[in-house]
């Protein structure tokens, strides 16, 4: 089927339309006249000068974000993750407990008074079952922790099978240390025997289904849709060998050609890159559609349904467009890929896929994983939940003292930018003069402020009385608690942005805008609005690259000790 006859969400911006290649692929169907090649900058000099244009989602951009076209939000399972993927797994943990079953069914056979003796014996409750089961799950978590259900596992060759030896060590120990503490009388030719028989068999049933996932792969089943990024000839030379070689796994649906200018007066990190022609060898890669090169480019590839996006060369590792377009990809649940050309990615942890054909690195960050952000949400709703109720009474008198003082509304509603740069309404507590945003550029005019990201002054005239003490003791980010429950924030992240400050982002700083805002986060525990706006980046990006639920809750417990004291709070 041709691509373009493939659902696409429609949130895939016009300009990702007009950038498909034309090529011999017309048929009845679609008569009308070839689209004309994607159109390029001829010019370095006209060429984008970073990665980041305003906005990640498709729909908003240059710092003004608007609300996608399909009006999807973004959700916590909303991952390109197959079908069929699932099943597979499934179908992989079913089959090693019947291995481990009939391992154990074997040694009853060999040693009919084991299997005696868990007729007779009170083992966890009933016998026999009971231990059945024991094993059953033991097995499949000795497999779990040596990552044997993990993507691309199955096309490892002999690194599977040093897995499941693994297994076999760790199933031992967890069967002898769980008998040991409930003191389990049980017959030693068990603890051994049945994990190295269904090790065994393991072998032989994973040897049996990678040759049918390959034979379903060679009819092209089984794949992950894959962007390929890279110079013109690195795409080629990539296509044609996940097309000879269908046990990696990648089927091509998109490539996204680059080339890279260099700039004698910026570091290397800063590399630029611009989009360039890319004329298809046959038939094949004339199906496929040519994306830009642009902060659009994940969640393009996100309503494309991809699962991969690999980078074939161009792109150097230690460069700001790498390091944000991973930690893009890998916050939208697709993985990263790289041929071994391109490799040291700072935070994510690489795995090497060693086929003789064309070596693989896949770079994962394990805080993206859904289950982490599973836990994280589920912290956010009781958490906020809970402070909104046990705080009621407080934040009512606090209502009633602000509408007292000047008779104004009692909350102070504003558009900030969210995750992947969609805008939500956020709300406070008002501390100001209703005519605040009136002043607010005079007065940062008159402070020598104009050029900050976040404009804070001591003694700030626009504060009221009330104002000033529900900042100094951060009553007035209670409402936020609201938009945690939302969805719209998170307890812990980077603190939630202007538009106009969006507008302003350089590459590697936008991808603060990977993950949801927060309450508070490292801007402030490090010392809020005495921050430079240098240390203000430099602490949002750190937390981007490596957060975690301990580091979360690391920083909650830090908030307390912030808010005593009052740092920078102004």
């Amino acid at each position: 089927m041709a691509l373009e006859d493939t659902y696409v969400d429609s949130a895939v911006s016009e300009e990702t339309t007009r950038m498909r290649v034309s090529g011999p692929r017309a048929s009845a169907a679609h008569s009308a006249p070839p689209e004309p090649p994607q159109e390029t900058c001829p010019n370095p000099k006209d060429a984008p000068a970073t990665f980041f244009d305003g906005s990640y989602f498709v729909g908003g951009s240059q710092g003004k974000p608007t609300q996608a076209k399909t009006g999807r939000r973004w959700r916590l399972f909303d991952y390109s993750v197959p079908t069929w993927s699932y099943i597979y797994n499934s179908t992989l943990i079913a089959l090693d407990m019947v291995m481990t079953l009939i391992s154990a069914a074997i040694v009853f056979v060999v040693n009919p008074d084991s299997y005696r003796y868990l007729q007779t014996h009170i083992v966890l409750g009933d016998g026999l079952i009971e231990y059945l089961l024991l094993i059953c799950v033991t097995w499949v978590i000795s497999l779990a922790l040596s990552h044997i259900y993990e993507r691309h596992t199955m096309g490892e060759g002999y690194a599977l099978y040093s897995k499941i030896l693994r297994a076999l060590f760790v199933d031992f120990i967890i069967l002898a240390t769980f008998s040991y503490f409930f003191k389990l009388d049980v017959p030693r030719s068990l603890t051994f025997f049945v994990p190295a028989l269904s090790a065994l068999f393991t072998i032989i049933e994973r040897w049996l289904m990678r040759r049918a996932l390959h034979r379903n792969r060679s009819k092209g089943e089984y794949n992950y849709p894959t962007i390929v990024i890279g110079s013109p000839e690195g795409i080629h030379r990539t296509i044609r060998q996940t097309r000879i070689n269908k046990a990696l796994g990648y089927a091509p649906i998109a490539v996204c050609p680059v080339a890279s200018i260099s700039d004698g007066e910026k570091p290397e990190s800063a590399q630029r890159l611009i989009s360039v022609p890319f004329e298809p060898n046959d038939e094949y890669e004339a199906r496929l559609r040519v994306l830009p090169m642009n902060s659009h480019l994940p969640q393009t590839a996100k309503n494309l349904k991809a699962q991969a996006v690999l980078i074939s060369d161009v792109m150097m590792s230690y460069s700001e467009t790498m390091r944000t377009l991973s930690l893009a990809v890998e916050s939208m649940g697709i993985e990263l890929a790289m041929t071994s050309t391109v490799a040291d990615l700072s935070g994510a942890k690489l795995h090497l896929r060693n086929d003789p054909s064309m070596s693989i690195l896949t770079a994962k960050l394990p805080q993206y994983s859904v289950m982490t952000r599973i836990i994280k949400r589920l912290i956010d709703i009781v958490a906020s939940l809970t402070l909104l109720i046990v705080t009621s009474p407080l934040l009512l008198v606090v209502g009633i003292l602000i509408r007292r003082e000047d008779g104004g509304p009692i909350f102070y509603s504003q558009q900030r930018i969210g995750i992947y740069g969609k805008p939500f309404t956020m709300y406070k507590f008002r501390s100001m003069r209703t005519d605040a945003d009136e002043i607010k550029e005079k007065l940062a005019k008159e402070a020598g402020l104009e050029d900050r990201f976040i404009f804070k002054m001591k003694n700030d005239p626009r504060v009221t009385h009330i104002g000033r003490f529900i900042r100094k003791t951060s009553l007035d980010e209670f409402p936020q608690f609201i938009n945690v429950l939302k969805g719209d924030m998170s307890m812990v992240g980077p603190r939630p942005p202007l538009p106009e400050e969006v507008a302003r982002y350089g590459t590697l700083y936008s991808t603060r805008l990977l993950v949801k805002p927060g309450i508070t986060g490292p801007w402030q525990i490090s010392g809020r609005s005495d921050l430079t706006q240098e240390q203000s980046e430099f602490a949002d990006v750190s937390y981007i690259q490596s957060w975690s639920l301990t580091g979360d809750l690391a920083i909650l417990f830090k908030t307390i000790s912030a808010v005593v004291r009052g740092t920078g709070s102004y």
